[in-house]
């Protein structure tokens, strides 16, 4: 039986077998790490932010440098710029009436901003925010650069799919609605960088919808 097994796994493709488990690995690692207070001592939840952003960000060019790839292999690249500037906006407008509207009638409006001091001056204000801007740009490289541009070479556009999975579920903790409407945004991202050709739209939009947000939660 276990010369079957093995039998198995050699026919399964190496190099998605090994991105999908070092891939897993990771967000698993960043889970259990999580609770480390290696930066700010006294900010456990802008630690957490800058950590979990170091960990996506570098962990990808372990394999990046395994395989050879290119930059543009990991959507590190400014793609298809007029289409996704263009797209981009689009997208980010029906998202910004889907939030006033979901802040007007749910409980979102006591959720965000999700570090709550931010909401009581200024100047925390914006460095929560800029902190948060390298959390989503290393966010969105692992998830639609690392992920969705490394399968695409394997397994095409089904790669929207496989990244929205893992995608999703690492919004366990966020409030009930975005964690379902994750699952949307994943596939709509994922196209959107496959059809920019890059991860850096998908990285500026979930920024700024997630700031549109943070501004709502105090507005409200």
């Amino acid at each position: 039986m276990l010369k079957e097994y093995l039998s198995e796994v050699k026919q399964l493709d190496l190099e998605t077998t090994i991105i999908i488990i070092y891939s897993t690995f990771i967000l698993l690692l960043g889970i259990y790490l999580r609770r480390m207070h290696l930066l700010l001592p006294r900010q456990i939840f802008l630690d957490r932010l800058i950590f979990l952003g170091i960990l996506y960000t570098a962990s990808p060019f372990v394999l990046f440098f395994i395989f050879k790839h290119k930059p543009k292999d990991f959507g590190i690249s400014l793609g298809h710029v007029k289409k996704w500037a263009k797209e981009s906006l689009v997208l980010y407008l029906i998202m910004a009436v889907i939030l006033f509207f979901a802040f007007q009638f749910t409980n979102l409006k006591f959720a965000y901003p999700l570090y709550r001091r931010a909401a009581q001056r200024t100047d925390i204000f914006l460095i929560y925010q800029a902190i948060k801007l390298f959390h989503m740009f290393s966010w969105e490289f692992f998830f639609r650069g690392f992920m969705l541009f490394s399968l695409e070479k394997k397994v095409g556009k089904l790669s929207i799919l496989i990244q929205t999975i893992p995608f999703a579920i690492m919004h366990y903790r966020k409030p009930q609605l975005e964690a379902y409407g994750s699952i949307f945004a994943g596939i709509f991202l994922g196209i959107l960088g496959l059809r920019a050709r890059s991860f850096l739209p998908c990285a500026l939009l979930h920024f700024f919808v997630a700031l549109t947000a943070d501004i709502l939660g105090i507005l409200f």
